[in-house]
């Protein structure tokens, strides 16, 4: 692996300089934020308030019922230790309205009787029943219940809405629908997070089972990342165990919440990183000594994955400080690097334009019997063409389609001459068995197209077209039973149009009249990113399956790309413009409705 110094690099930043999102990553297991017990204190006060309003008006009562209300007074006042503002709490009507909290009528036994409160008020304590003679004299302990806490009583409507919400989550097969029934639990049901004693009311295999849907959703985004750490903290707060794939989850979340990855990204990563392999204390202080005798409740070990993740993120970031400081952290965790990480590597030498490097990068793949693989092999074609190398890049197009269909030339440059070559110079092994799939062919049109060979390019794109679609997942024809042929990509087009938005020239005119013996002795140049090359593109492109709907960046290249090839001619472009919109729709915004202004003018007639 790479090695060097990581001084460069800064990773604990100042909390007054990061910013928000970071913030939250790095309090993503604080102590003391507000959990159940804000709440609970909010309604003990509130209740306190309450019942000394409502004492006033009571006179009359019964003498039992006056010693039971003052008793739970003086034990609320025990629990009254918070000085943020009171606030009101609100149960849910029958009728479908807000209202206040009524008081739930308490029994008429004087004694302080805990559980015998909390049956009455149709609410179990679960904490300590292994041992119900245990006596706490400590009335802050966590398993000391407050009588006042009874007062709030859930109705049954509400308690069948809940369990509704909790069958919703468990059952989801998506992340939308498993994380709307959990942020309405939490919104309708905050006290329900914690009950009474503590215990957690949304049970762990509900949480796993979104965290597990939220690890799976593509493409990573801030949003998915913000969530799968609100369910994490939950899981955390609950006293559950936080599984290693879970922090994966989060850590590669962490480095794709946009879409260019920078050094702040990275150090993002590594903030998760360090949270996965601290030991985390309870935020509940009695629980403290539980948890630190239960090992990797608070961290993990982390495996190859997790260095893996860090690698990968740190070469997206291009900066070669991260690079180094992620293949520190696996050489110094003594575990050996998988196919993947190779791969991760290959990627950042790739963009970074060191071809040195992804040749040393397959040569210790080959010394620890590494395959490359379909996937290694495609990253080896866009290595290579990115760099500059398309003799490479078309060898090993040469190769693949050999795989396919079996090339019978003989001689010094057949297809044994080619294979020799890859494995011998540039140490790259390709198996018999391994073909190319759609990445493969449309990496070469990008490639080819970018370096102005567009013969080369439009060859692939036939090759592809006219090829069986044998990926896994690819659709099969019910009428022949075989595999369908491949279909035209938007990617495809995108790399043809701009190569002419890039090599296409202005259409020369003739100074010499026709037959002139100038014009016979000029030697013919004829390009071939030229206006009728364009049109039969074109021509396919307007074929597209109607579901098909092209950004508006591809339709701009298209419209530059025809500008540069008839020399900006007003008339074709309002063409163009017009087949488009009447093809896709139109609507478009931004550049594409200035560039429509000054074809069509402010009030000119277009397709709708």
């Amino acid at each position: 692996m790479l090695a060097g110094s990581t001084s460069s690099i800064r990773l604990s930043p100042a909390s007054s300089q990061v910013s928000c999102w970071l913030r939250q990553v790095q309090q993503l297991f604080a102590r003391r934020q507000a959990t159940s017990r804000t709440f609970q204190v909010h309604r003990r006060i509130h209740a306190v308030h309450m019942m000394k309003e409502r004492a006033q008006e009571e006179v009359n009562c019964a003498v039992s019922e006056r010693k039971a209300d003052d008793a739970l007074v003086r034990n609320a006042g025990l629990a009254d230790h918070s000085d943020t503002t009171v606030q009101q709490t609100r149960v849910l009507k029958s009728s479908g309205q807000d209202g206040l909290m009524s008081r739930a009528p308490l029994p008429a036994d004087e004694s302080l009787n805990v559980g015998a409160i909390h049956i009455h008020a149709g609410i179990r304590s679960t904490y300590g029943q292994q041992n119900p003679h245990y006596h706490h004299p400590n009335p802050h302990y966590a398993g000391h219940q407050n009588p006042i806490e009874s007062l709030e009583e859930t109705p049954p409507d509400r308690l069948k809405i809940r369990q509704e919400l909790l069958d919703s989550l468990l059952k989801a097969t998506s992340m939308t629908d498993g994380w709307e029934a959990y942020h309405t639990l939490t919104v309708m049901f905050p006290h329900h997070i914690h009950n009474l004693s503590g215990v957690p009311q949304i049970p762990q295999r509900h949480l796993h089972h979104l965290a597990r849907l939220l690890a799976s959703a593509k493409p990573r985004t801030r949003t998915l990342f913000l969530r799968l750490s609100a369910v994490l903290t939950m899981l955390h707060r609950s006293g559950y165990r936080i599984y290693l794939w879970e922090w994966n989850a989060l850590l590669d979340c962490a480095g794709k919440r946009w879409r260019k990855c920078s050094l702040e990204d990275y150090k993002a990563a590594v903030e998760v990183f360090s949270k996965m392999t601290t030991p985390q204390p309870s935020e509940n202080p009695s629980d403290d000594e539980n948890l630190a005798a239960e090992p990797g409740m608070g961290h993990v070990q982390p495996d190859i994955i997790t260095y893996t993740t860090l690698i990968y993120i740190g070469g997206r970031s291009l900066d070669p400080s991260a690079i180094r400081h992620a293949s520190n952290l696996l050489r110094v965790s003594g575990l050996p690097p998988n196919r993947i990480t190779h791969l991760s590597l290959l990627h950042y030498y790739t963009r970074t334009k060191q071809l040195s490097g992804v040749r040393s990068t397959l040569q210790k793949m080959r010394e620890q019997g590494f395959e490359p693989g379909l996937d290694g092999i495609n990253a080896c074609v866009w290595a290579y063409s990115r760099n500059g190398h398309m003799d490479v890049a078309s060898t090993i197009y040469r190769v693949l389609r050999h795989n396919l269909q079996p090339e019978l030339d003989v001689g010094d440059y057949d297809i044994e001459a080619a294979i020799k070559y890859l494995l011998d110079v540039e140490g790259i092994a390709i198996r018999g068995d391994i073909i190319p799939d759609e990445i493969t062919y449309t990496s070469l049109i990008q490639a080819f197209a970018y370096h102005g060979q567009i013969m080369k390019a439009l060859h692939v794109f036939v090759d592809m077209l006219s090829t069986p679609n044998r990926e896994p997942k690819a659709a099969i024809s019910q009428q022949t039973g075989e595999h369908s042929l491949y279909q035209p990509t938007l990617a495809a087009f995108r790399g043809i149009f701009l190569g002419f938005a890039r090599h296409a020239q202005k259409p020369l005119l003739l100074r010499t009249p026709p037959g002139s013996l100038s014009e016979r002795l000029r030697p013919i140049q004829k390009n071939d990113w030229n206006l009728e090359n364009l049109h039969q593109v074109f021509k396919a492109f307007m074929n597209l399956p109607a579901d098909v709907m092209p950004s508006e960046r591809l339709i701009y290249w298209i419209l530059i790309s025809f500008g540069k090839a008839s020399g900006n001619d007003a008339g074709k472009l309002r063409k163009v413009f017009l087949q488009l919109e009447q093809r896709f729709g139109g609507g478009w915004g931004g550049r594409l409705d200035r560039l429509r202004k000054d074809l069509f003018g402010n009030n000119g007639s277009g397709g709708h």
